[in-house]
């Protein structure tokens, strides 16, 4: 598995610890946890099974491990395409959508991204804190809470509560964008993807833009 939330895990200094982590990594997400044995990571490595023990001690620890590193991945990506699109905004619609835009098509909505989240649903009786990470405000919320901060302080949005405010672009864009792709059992369409960004944004921009000049209705 490659892409933006693939990356090197606990332990996977060296090409074979790559190969264990990028192994391990796929297995995972095909097969979850209880079903993938670490006999079948080995051969899908081409290490011995020693060599994944002497790495991660066990199964348990490169699970974590493997799955720490795609969250430090996706979180590292989605923190430079926010840089990308929104250091310099003069258009805060505009920038703002297409920042989400690129957010949801590389990220959100990344067959491994799914995969991810599907996989967390069903290990997180098991595995609490892999549900807690995916949920917590050191991810994507803090990103974003950090980025609409800065433009409230520009004077380009209206915003007193930065977190609440991340909370709320984020429900409206790629949260929904996601739970519609995980509910409905198939890709969304660009078209779709679209419709769920713009109009988000339209929503949260009514509810945090500046009041135009004059004392007008907020823009968006």
């Amino acid at each position: 598995m490659t892409g933006v939330l693939a990356g090197r895990a606990v332990g996977a200094a060296g090409p074979k610890g790559e190969a264990i982590a990028q192994a391990a990594l796929r297995l995972f997400l095909r097969d979850g946890y209880e079903r993938t044995s670490v006999d079948a990571i080995a051969a899908e490595a081409g290490v011995s099974k020693r060599t994944i023990y002497n790495r991660y001690t066990d199964k348990e620890n490169l699970f974590r491990s493997v799955l720490q590193d795609m969250f430090t991945g996706s979180m590292a990506a989605f923190a430079r395409m926010a840089d990308a699109h929104l250091t310099d905004v003069t258009d805060v619609g505009r920038d703002l959508t297409a920042f989400l835009m690129e957010s949801a098509v590389t990220l959100t909505l990344a067959p491994d991204r799914i995969a991810l989240i599907r996989l967390i649903l069903t290990e997180a009786p098991y595995f609490p804190a892999l549900l807690r990470r995916e949920r917590g405000h050191e991810g994507m919320h803090a990103t974003l809470a950090r980025v609409l901060g800065r433009l409230a302080a520009e004077g380009k949005l209206a915003i007193t509560d930065p977190d609440e405010a991340a909370e709320h672009l984020f429900a409206l864009t790629l949260g929904r964008a996601s739970n519609e792709s995980m509910f409905s059992g198939g890709k969304l369409s660009d078209a779709e993807v679209d419709r769920i960004i713009t109009g988000g944004v339209r929503v949260f921009l009514r509810a945090y833009g500046p009041a135009r000049r004059g004392g007008g209705q907020p823009f968006g």
